[in-house]
């Protein structure tokens, strides 16, 4: 699996979102790594990782990353996720809760968020007829003409035109996978078994749970953010956010607000006083 390393100090891990990449995280690794060792992986199937045939059910993704931070030789680490990189690190923090500092979870794919999202309507057909929709991703790509509309699409609405006339950091890089043939096989499967993916609806963390705050693009449309406040009534996070405007991608839509998030967690800063990006709220374990 490709991954990027930079910086110095406490180790962050950075996890992106199904049909991106690594670049995603561009502007954090810009803020952060003067301060931190900044991590940024392609998930296997993504980016520039590897395309295997088949290996892409959660289960598949949450035991290479259990592998994947045994490698990088941390007695303990922090990560930042989103949507499927959420999933992923919510349900290993779940089985190994030793090996994580701290997580933030920004947007966090379940089977409720994603069946009351945009992407719902996909999910029942890929899993009525998962081989079918495998072969048909196997086969579909977007021209590169157009891939940068494919990753603006997912930030909040009211972010479309000012992306559209300048794309922001990361947009050009995290979209091209959409270009290369075969890389859409790697969401088919991952869709194939949704209820795997109600595995982090049924998680209730306990105590031994890792600190973590969860974060969400109150305009995400994606996912729904309406289903993710339910979400948090069960996982119960130590700090919970919505981010107005911001969609699935608001490490790109709002940068700075993001990385004033990760590291004030990270650090332990957090005033729970201040809302500095919107609703911002805490619960106790």
């Amino acid at each position: 699996m490709a991954y990027t390393r930079t910086g110095a100090g406490k180790p962050i891990l950075f996890l992106h979102n199904g049909g991106a990449a690594k670049e995603i995280w561009t502007e954090q690794v810009r803020a952060l790594s003067g301060q931190y060792e900044v991590i940024c992986l392609d998930h296997l199937g993504f980016g520039e990782s590897d395309m295997p045939e088949t290996g892409y059910t959660i289960g598949d993704y949450v035991a290479r990353l259990s592998a994947f931070i045994d490698h990088l030789g941390y007695e303990r680490i922090s990560v930042v996720a989103n949507c499927m990189g959420s999933t992923m690190t919510l349900l290993l923090a779940e089985q190994r809760p030793e090996i994580f500092d701290s997580l933030v979870i920004i947007n966090p794919l379940s089977e409720n968020t994603a069946r009351r999202g945009i992407i719902g309507w996909i999910m029942p057909v890929v899993a009525r007829f998962p081989k079918l929709s495998k072969a048909i991703a196997r086969r579909v790509w977007v021209p590169r003409m157009l891939t940068n509309l494919v990753v603006v699409a997912q930030f909040g609405p009211r972010n479309w035109l000012r992306a559209l006339r300048s794309p922001l950091p990361g947009t050009h890089v995290a979209g091209q996978g959409w270009s290369v043939r075969g890389r859409l096989a790697s969401l088919a499967e991952l869709f194939a078994n949704p209820s795997m993916l109600g595995a982090v609806d049924r998680l209730r963390p306990g105590l031994d749970f890792p600190p973590f705050a969860v974060v969400w693009g109150a305009s995400n449309l994606g996912l729904s953010p309406s289903a993710g406040r339910a979400l948090n009534s069960t996982l119960r996070p130590d700090h919970a956010e919505f981010l107005p405007r911001c969609g699935h991608l608001p490490m790109m839509e709002a940068p700075d607000e993001v990385s004033a998030i990760i590291r004030e967690f990270i650090d332990g800063t957090w005033d729970l006083e201040k809302t500095v990006t919107g609703e911002t709220s805490a619960t106790a374990r």
